[in-house]
């Protein structure tokens, strides 16, 4: 009897096998190479998603303030994306007789993707602790030992320093300036600047110390240093000071710094927020400008349309009128992160671990 070949020349029998050999290892062969091959672009996809929220999330927030809507945060707890490749085929052959029923071949597949993100709402005992405690000042002076200019840094972040107190343009809080305050602020920027002293935080079990080290001062900066200390009531002869949360110090060789909360720095900052005219004439919003001997933090742009993607570092919409930060701004760019690395140093207290999740294979 006389079998039925292929096209090819292959009897039907052969013909089927290798057909289906061939689709069953192409078909085994994606599917092991699927997951590795997602991660690269999964993993900077969600990090770039979220990092751009938590800009805006803190954009909004802002925003917020200055129209007296209370600040709301969520975080993302967890993220895990579980993916679903399948496929199957058919190759009908002739019979022996050369019969042929229905089409030759057919081919089908599915590929789903399931990611589980979970959020945590900032509420309750960790709001308490990252939004209203006042932050450390040990966190604070840890970012001026890694590079932060000592200025920005106790300029939006202390209420005052040894008793000289730092201004406010908030309606609650809002008072003048000491002079000396920014007159401090200035001299320790330039010492920083010049390379004139060296700053240390140890931490020990009776408390937190501060150890200024001159390095080779000019004679110029060595009377800005000792100008610093006489302003601030500090010992002329100790390189290492005790730092403590508080109003004002008890003794020659403290320093005692109070601290604002993050809320609090989160309204300071949001004077540089430029809100519509009718907004402020309507009392939807409150007026708040910047302090005349302090920098601003943040430039924050309003218009009613929303502005070119390319020309934005974070945007958010917010009573049909559009805020953004510009990106050509490295000013405010820098200030929004150091905002964001601000609000990492608050204290969380204890984290509320997310659900355990299973993803099994199908």
């Amino acid at each position: 009897m006389r079998r039925n070949r292929s096209p090819f020349g292959i009897s039907g029998w052969w013909f089927q096998f290798i057909a289906y050999s061939g689709l069953m290892f192409f078909l085994s062969g994606c599917a092991l190479r699927v997951g590795p091959k997602t991660v690269a672009h999964d993993r900077f996809d969600y990090s770039s998603a979220i990092a751009m929220s938590w800009k805006e999330q803190m954009l909004m927030n802002m925003v917020r303030r200055r129209y007296l809507d209370p600040p709301f945060f969520m975080d993302v707890a967890q993220v895990v994306a579980s993916y679903n490749f399948g496929g199957s085929a058919q190759i009908n052959t002739p019979s022996w007789v050369g019969d042929v029923s229905g089409s030759a071949a057919g081919i089908e597949g599915h590929w789903t993707e399931s990611p589980t993100i979970t959020y945590s709402p900032l509420v309750g005992d960790l709001f308490i602790k990252s939004l209203l405690k006042p932050l450390s000042p040990t966190s604070l002076f840890f970012l001026v030992q890694s590079g932060w200019p000592i200025d920005v840094v106790l300029g939006i972040a202390a209420r005052s320093v040894n008793g000289l107190q730092a201004g406010s343009t908030m309606d609650l809080f809002k008072r003048s300036s000491d002079p000396a305050f920014y007159q401090v602020l200035k001299a320790l920027r330039e010492l920083q600047q010049s390379n004139s002293i060296a700053l240390r935080v140890l931490e020990k079990e009776e408390g937190t110390s501060l150890v200024f080290r001159p390095r080779d001062p000019s004679e110029e900066m060595r009377a800005k240093g000792l100008e610093v200390r006489k302003i601030l009531g500090l010992d002329p002869n100790v390189q290492e000071f005790r730092l403590v949360l508080g109003a004002v110090s008890t003794s020659d060789r403290e320093i005692a710094i109070l601290t604002r909360s993050m809320l609090e720095i989160m309204a300071e900052a949001s004077a540089g927020i430029e809100i519509p005219e009718t907004d402020i004439r309507e009392n939807r919003a409150t007026k708040q400008a910047p302090l005349v001997d302090t920098m601003m933090l943040i430039q924050v742009h309003s218009a009613d349309q929303k502005p070119p993607a390319n020309n934005v570092f974070a945007t958010v919409k917010y009573h049909e009128h559009w805020f953004w930060v510009d990106d050509r701004d490295l000013s405010s760019k820098r200030g929004l992160s150091f905002l964001l690395g601000l609000f990492t140093l608050a204290e969380s207290g204890p984290v509320v671990p997310p659900p355990s999740l299973t993803i099994s294979k199908p």
